[in-house]
């Protein structure tokens, strides 16, 4: 009361700091950080590894098992997953929540480094990198034009890329396609041979003769000259003439005796292409550029398109700059979408308000509360390192509807004491205070429901602590107007004589007719309440077995799946990519071939906008090389300018890739959340030690996934086999010859592959590479590959197959592990059913599959995801509901009343899972957070009832007058307050724009929860609070019959001076 006593006698001093705070606001919100989502610190540390020509399995025996072992005892390690592939290892350290990643990275560095003398010695310095999900790519562009790929690749890398890097919060932009300038070095084996030279003198000398060191400086009279050793190759010819070694008869070998020297392009390994629906198949450059974790995405991309008008201007006639993809366009019409529907709800809003106040100012008064609240918010959102996301901004937009609510009661009450003749001042510091109590039990009642969303832990808690405590700041800051703006401005705006509209002239105007025909229609649906109020009194089993009902049939909708459960609801953000993979061994000239044929055939449907793909890198727009697979990002128009949604125009894909020879294209729609979690795919681990039988295993669980309704696609990982020469080494016959395993596998990639030994730097361009590799007719051959000479420490040269069997075999592409066990995975693309009930299917079919000792069978993923998010959202709720019993505990010295309040909390559950299911919504986490904002928005209604019923009572009412009187009364704040949550929440509800797909079921559940309650509670709340109050006086004669008679007296002699103290 203190504080509206100040906000009454020292207005302006109120005014200004309230003005203050929304001055900061205000610049706070300019230096908010714009982005997708939350800034989200991962537990999780990277650890990369090449090995160079090492086969899958030799890249797991000898470094994947060694880094486990180093990495398996570091402090807070939740889970270590591992990937073994061709020439690399990846082990991925996920930590459990609340770890330092910071100093988790620094130990498994030091762990790394410990063991780095048991790795082979020819593998790379181990990479330790900690996750930043927040330098994410932004944006991608293609470069195209009527240029051979060699010459668009120049212009990328000599032009676009360094104008690109040097804009300000661009990390990285990797440059993908083209054909890149080499020197090539072609050795020829029989001629080294002959000259008993192998490939490793050749290396020595090209690497040892391009240098330029250097010398120091020189004096010279007054100047001081800088010396300099100059021996950098100057055009290729310049190599040709390279002295590598000494002949028998003492003259100088050069290289042109034993390779051919040639300038030319880097074999291709992977071919982009960009179609339009105007030029079909044109190639193209990938540039991906990359954010700073903590930059602006929507300044950047901004600053990134500004670039690209002022580069394109520079580069050559018919030559272009083309976005593929801006994840900045989704995030800007995402928070435009909430700001639309944030402007719509206040709107909504305020006519709710002034068809129930009847005057603009007192809808003004209340509708303060909203701008004085939000804005204010930015501060403290600024204070505690938000951004502006679409977690924060959907929290803002959620709350319209509740800041006005604490606003709504006060004035209400306010209203009634002008009515009954008191001066301004008087009623509104009276108003204020006599529904204080309420007001701060409302206010906390939603606070504290999002408090156990903003601290929850794993991907769930991280993705909506923002939400959660923007929540509670702008309801608390409500509160705050509530006290002090309120009753100021109704002190002074509002008059005892004509408190509901403004002067005008004594001729009644259709506002007053209006308000007249209003009033006395809500008067009868007042008195009629009363009467319905009274008639369920009298029939109290009645109605407590409705309230019983209401809540098994809330109950129902869960247990025979009514609703859909899913993790989160995907969303058509106009993109979608396509997966092809080609059988085993497939070149990139027929991976290419059948791709185009899939190219074609998309681009012919009608929203169909274009297509970027990347051909000999599948899984992404940058993935690692693999010329038998493909990855097709498809555009679409936009949504509203098309009839079909983006996953029927997905089944169209499918179909048509269905009779393409040997091709296998998976469309998948990206997950809303990505680093959040989520997507919408079925995953099964299967762990095990012996491959051969994790083989089988995994062969039987596809063909059991692919009876279940709903699964698409599916793919077993254990058939990704390539197939493979092996050079099996001899170590004792090497060690023997003076060879040793690193010269055999460095001299085999050098010879097939290739070895990049140097640069040549001509003047005023890019450096070319110089690649060492063997002449194609050594190479090509596999019975020539025994051939390869390799340098021996005694002295001379020894061949390949001296040391070393070669065979034909095949192997697996990659070997996954988890916790230092193998794993493989089968998985399926989920359409036209929610993820949860394929989930639950697939669980029931497999629940039968006999598994071998030693393996497990376990569900990830997005399964895995969901799992994790509804026990964490479980928790949540029900700590939510634990936390508003005690706070009414405390707020009313009781502790059953409280539950005649809680009552009203399962009846609203009915509502919330009907109008999901009448829209089509499922039960989401989106949807499960609306539940945890309902239980505080439903329990506002019975705290009015409950709260003035006590009060009426202590005013000597009796018991039913008392809580029929309380329900006529508050009959009009509580349809208010409801219909302001109701009409504000309408615009999420029905909207259609970016996003709206996750924040449409948290509205709908509000929306059907408020009605479901309102109309119960007003019946239901009473009804309980009557029993518990016979419960009460029964527990109150049972104590008085049990305490002694002398300590009753006592009690009440000490008792009688503190309640007399206190009426005062």
């Amino acid at each position: 009361m203190g504080i509206t006593r100040l906000a009454l006698t020292r207005p302006l001093a109120i005014l200004m700091f309230i003005l203050g705070f929304i001055l900061m606001g205000a610049v706070s919100y300019r230096m908010l950080t714009v982005d997708r989502f939350p800034r989200i610190s991962f537990p999780f540390v990277n650890v990369s590894v090449t090995y160079a020509g090492a086969a899958p399995e030799d890249v797991e025996e000898l470094v994947v098992k060694p880094l486990e072992a180093a990495v398996s005892g570091i402090p807070g390690l939740d889970t270590v997953d591992a990937t073994a592939s061709a020439g690399r290892a990846t082990i991925n350290i996920r930590l459990v929540e609340g770890s330092d990643a910071d100093k988790a990275a620094i130990d498994v560095e030091r762990r790394v480094a410990a063991v780095r003398s048991r790795l082979p010695e020819d593998v790379s310095a181990p990479s330790v990198n900690k996750a930043d999900p927040q330098a994410q790519p932004i944006l991608n562009i293609v470069l195209t034009g009527r240029r051979p790929p060699e010459d668009l690749y120049q212009l990328a890398t000599d032009v676009v890329q360094p104008s690109l890097q040097a804009i300000l919060g661009v990390a990285d932009v990797q440059v993908s396609g083209g054909l890149q300038k080499e020197i090539r070095v072609a050795v020829d084996y029989r001629k080294l041979e002959a000259y008993g030279l192998s490939v490793q003198h050749v290396n020595t000398a090209l690497s040892r003769e391009n240098v330029s060191l250097p010398g120091g400086t020189l004096d010279s009279g007054r100047r001081t000259v800088a010396v300099r050793a100059f021996g950098l190759y100057q055009k290729p010819e310049d190599l040709e003439s390279l002295i590598i070694g000494t002949g028998v008869s003492g003259s100088s070998i050069l290289l042109k005796d034993v390779a051919k020297v040639s300038s030319g392009y880097k074999d291709r390994t992977r071919i982009v292409r960009y179609s339009t629906k105007e030029q079909f198949g044109q190639d193209a450059i990938g540039l991906n550029v990359v954010k700073q974790s903590d930059a602006n995405t929507i300044e950047v991309a901004a600053s990134v398109r500004r670039a690209l008008t002022r580069i394109e201007s520079t580069l050559p006639p018919g030559v272009s700059l083309s976005v593929t993809n801006d994840t900045s366009r989704y995030v800007r019409r995402s928070i435009d979408a909430i700001q639309y529907d944030l402007g719509l709800a206040i709107f909504l809003t305020a006519t709710v308000l002034i068809l129930f106040l009847h005057s603009w100012r007192n809808t003004i008064i209340v509708v303060l509360a909203i701008p004085t609240s939000l804005i204010t918010t930015f501060l403290f959102m600024y204070a505690f390192g938000f951004s502006l996301n679409l977690m924060s901004m959907m929290a803002l937009a959620m709350t319209i509807g509740i800041l006005v609510d604490d606003s709504i009661v006060v004035l209400e009450n306010i209203h009634r004491h002008l009515e009954l003749g008191e001066h301004p001042m008087v009623a509104a510091l009276k108003g204020r205070s006599e529904i204080g109590l309420a007001a701060i039990a409302i206010t906390l009642t939603d606070v504290i429901v999002y408090l156990p969303v903003g601290f929850m832990q794993g991907n769930i808690g991280r993705l909506f602590r923002e939400y959660g405590l923007t929540m509670a700041i702008a309801t608390l800051l409500s509160l705050m107007v509530s006290f002090t703006l309120t009753p100021m401005l109704a002190s002074r705006w509002l008059s005892s004589h004509q408190p509901d509209h403004d002067h005008g002239p004594k001729r009644r105007s259709f506002a007053d007719r209006f308000k007249g025909v209003w009033d006395r229609g809500f008067d009868a649906i007042a008195s009629g309440y009363g009467n319905v109020l009274g008639w369920s009194l009298g029939r109290r089993p009645i109605i407590l077995m409705v309230g019983v009902l209401a809540v098994v049939a809330a109950y129902s909708f869960i247990q025979f799946n009514l609703l859909g459960l899913e993790y989160a609801p995907q969303e058509d953000d106009n993109q979608f990519s396509v997966s092809v993979s080609m059988p085993p061994a497939t070149n990139l000239a027929t991976t290419d071939t059948n791709t185009k044929v899939l190219e074609q055939r998309i681009a012919q449907i009608p929203e169909v906008e274009a297509i970027f793909t990347s051909i000999g890198g599948g899984g992404g727009f940058f993935a690692a090389q693999n010329q038998r697979t493909a990855n097709l990002s498809v555009q679409l128009v936009e949504k509203d300018h098309r009839s079909r949604t983006i996953w029927q125009v997905t089944n169209d894909v499918r179909r048509l890739s269905a009779n393409i020879p040997e091709m296998t294209a998976r469309p998948s729609v990206a997950s809303s959340l990505q680093g959040g979690g989520g997507g919408n795919n079925l995953s099964i681990r299967l762990i095990g030690e012996d491959l051969n039988e994790l083989n089988k295993l995994a062969a039987q669980v596809e063909e059991i996934i692919k009876e279940v309704p709903g699964v698409a696609d599916t793919q077993n990982s254990s058939l990704s086999r390539d197939p493979e020469i092996r050079a099996i080494i001899d170590r004792s016959r090497a060690a023997d010859l003076g060879v040793t395993a690193q010269q055999i596998a460095q001299a085999l990639r050098t010879s097939i592959q290739g070895t990049v030994v140097t640069q040549f730097r001509p003047e005023g361009q890019s450096q070319i590479d110089v690649t060492l590799i063997a002449a194609d007719a050594d190479r090509l051959d596999f019975n020539r590959l025994a051939d390869v000479p390799l340098s021996s420490s005694r002295g001379g040269t020894v061949r390949l197959g001296q040391v070393a069997k070669l065979e034909r075999s095949e192997g697996p592409t990659q070997i996954q592990r988890t916790n230092r066990q193998r794993v493989l995975t089968v998985s399926g693309v989920v359409q036209g059913r929610p993820l949860g009930d394929v989930a639950r299917d697939a669980r029931q079919a497999l629940s039968r599959f006999p598994l071998p000792p030693g393996y497990q069978l376990q569900f990830s993923g997005a399964v895995q995801q969901l799992n994790l998010a509804l026990a964490a959202l479980g928790g949540a709720l029900v700590l939510s509901i634990l936390l508003i019993y005690m706070l009414m505990v405390a707020l009313y010295e009781s502790w059953l009343y409280p539950l005649a309040i809680m009552f009203s909390l399962p009846v609203s559950l009915i509502g919330a899972f009907g109008l999901l299911m009448i829209t089509g919504n499922t039960l989401n986490i989106f949807s499960i957070i609306g539940i945890i904002m309902l239980m505080g928005l439903v329990a506002k209604n019975a705290i009015l009832l409950v709260d003035f019923t006590n009060t009426l009572r202590e005013r000597g009412l009796e018991r039913f007058e008392a809580i029929v009187e309380a329900g006529r009364t508050r009959l009009r704040p509580i349809v208010m307050t409801t219909a302001t949550v109701i009409f504000a929440m309408l615009p999420l509800a029905t909207s259609h724009e970016a996003g709206s797909e996750s924040r449409a079921p948290m509205a709908v559940v509000v929306i059907g929860g408020s009605i479901s309650s309102t109309l119960l509670t007003l019946v239901l709340v009473p009804v309980v609070y009557t029993y518990l109050d016979d419960l009460q006086h029964v527990f109150g004669r049972w104590r008085h019959r049990r305490q002694p008679a002398p300590a009753a007296a006592l009690a009440e002699r000490e008792t009688a001076p503190a309640i007399a103290g206190g009426s005062e």
